[in-house]
């Protein structure tokens, strides 16, 4: 069977590539962006939302405009509108931390089961390993795409300029976040006294639009464990309910799991004709079990 190359739909796009001598296999999940410079002066309705959002560029401070933004919590917060400079340096910011964050970590094993019938021919299994004697696998991966305001995207995202809020922390979401959303963030939990993590902000909520086509978002780590808690909990706990958990990165951290790695499997089985046989393992351990060829991968 030959594998599908490109699948395009409306919650992201994907590529798969065979691997080739000295190359492995890829796996691309590639994601239209749309961001939105926020002008703060416009007037916000009392639910928050700017419906068509407005957006404003200033070559020169003297053109900036000044206003307040609700953050997710219903909070108003100082803003400015961004200057032309430093919106194209935001872009250049954001696609190089979103991409970071998630690359390098996650490895797509084929791992066959009891089925037959679910397991790729001789000649697929081939095109997962990039010579004789190596492993078969994907590489997982994501590409930002940003396109012009107004393009055809996948995702759009309102971006605000904080200024002059001493003391107070805007709380982002998958639709709007803010100039200091592509810093580096550290999380601690009072659960766990002298824990910390931390994580580029832009880099977990991209995460929320890695969702199906009948989603509204994909959920933190543990958001389907906290509905079963009382309503005070919940909050927390979605984003890990142990140390583990929470330093993932749609919890509280960095590290990709095999949560994270959902919509990479779940799109690998329709490119292949494998429908479960697909495990994930982090490129750190797999560096330790690169060398150990199964028996298929010996024959082949």
């Amino acid at each position: 069977m030959t594998f599908r190359h490109t699948i395009v739909q409306d919650n992201f796009d994907s590529i798969l590539e065979p691997a080739a001598p000295g190359r492995p296999a890829k796996l691309t999940i590639r994601l239209k962006v749309e961001l939105l410079p926020v002008d703060p002066s416009a007037a916000i309705d009392p639910q928050g939302n700017i419906v068509p959002t407005p957006t404003h560029l200033s070559e020169t401070a003297a053109g900036i405009t000044q206003g307040q933004v609700l953050d997710y919590n219903n909070r108003l917060f100082k803003c400015r509108s961004w200057l032309t400079s430093d919106w194209n340096q935001y872009k250049i910011r954001f696609k190089q931390a979103v991409e970071h964050a998630w690359n390098n970590q996650m490895i797509l094993l084929p791992t066959p089961g009891s089925d037959p019938n679910d397991d790729l021919s001789d000649d697929d299994y081939r095109q997962l390993m990039a010579g004789r004697g190596t492993r078969a696998y994907v590489e997982g991966a994501i590409d930002i795409e940003l396109v012009a305001i107004g393009g055809n995207s996948h995702a759009t995202m309102e971006v605000v300029y904080l200024e002059n809020n001493p003391g107070r922390h805007f709380r982002v979401w998958m639709d709007r976040i803010s100039n200091e959303s592509v810093q580096f963030a550290t999380h601690t939990d009072k659960k766990w006294p002298g824990w910390s993590t931390g994580q580029i902000t832009v880099a977990h909520e991209v995460g929320h639009w890695l969702k199906g086509l009948n989603e509204t978002h994909f959920g933190h780590i543990d958001a389907e464990y906290a509905k079963t808690l009382p309503a005070a909990q919940r909050a927390s706990i979605q984003y890990g309910r142990t140390l583990g958990r929470k330093a993932s990165l749609m919890g509280d951290g960095s590290l990709v799991t095999e949560y994270e790695a959902g919509p990479w499997l779940t799109r690998l089985r329709r490119h292949t004709s494998m429908r479960f046989g697909w495990t994930m393992m982090h490129r750190h351990y797999f560096t330790q079990v690169a060398n150990q060829l199964t028996d298929r991968e010996k024959r082949l």
